[in-house]
């Protein structure tokens, strides 16, 4: 990699991605580390995709490494204000800060995309690597537990002044 080139970039989710996406989220590391703590089902995946590409209220993103896939970063716009962050890499590309270029990334581009005022990640309270990443990318302890599920910390990350 030459210097100054980053070492993760994402590109918009397409229909292409589809079974890709059920691979990864079905991966056993990543069931563990969920919300849902369950793989789920080809059709059930299948329909979640279509909404997941048609929806304006949620935008997807694939994780590349030099043009490799090596995850997804997506947004959820939960009110007019905020939006909730999901992301995840596959096992073998964790703990080379590259999770947290994909945030900050993913924030930079909602922020673009979407005018709203911060972004909130709910993670596990037994995923103190996630809470490391999210901590790493400038997200902070917020109050906005109303939009996690019940044993998750709430973090957020604020629209900067004169942020684009």
């Amino acid at each position: 990699m030459s210097s100054g080139e980053p070492a993760i970039s994402l590109r918009p989710v397409t229909a292409a991605d589809r079974d890709t996406i059920l691979c990864w989220r079905n991966d056993p590391y990543i069931v563990a580390k969920g919300s849902s703590h369950r793989e789920v089902q080809a059709e059930e995946h299948r329909m979640w995709f279509e909404e997941t590409i048609r929806a304006e209220r949620r935008k997807m993103f694939i994780v590349l490494n030099q043009d490799n896939p090596i995850g997804q970063v997506r947004f959820d716009r939960e009110r007019e204000t905020d939006c909730v962050i999901s992301v995840y890499l596959l096992r073998h590309f964790t703990g080379k800060g590259w999770g947290v270029e994909a945030i900050r990334v993913g924030c930079n581009l909602i922020f673009q995309a979407w005018d709203v005022e911060r972004v909130i990640a709910c993670v596990r309270l037994d995923n103190p690597t996630g809470l490391s990443a999210f901590c790493k990318a400038g997200f902070q302890q917020t109050d906005a537990a109303q939009a996690c599920p019940p044993k998750h910390s709430s973090l957020a990350f604020l629209r900067k002044s004169g942020a684009a």
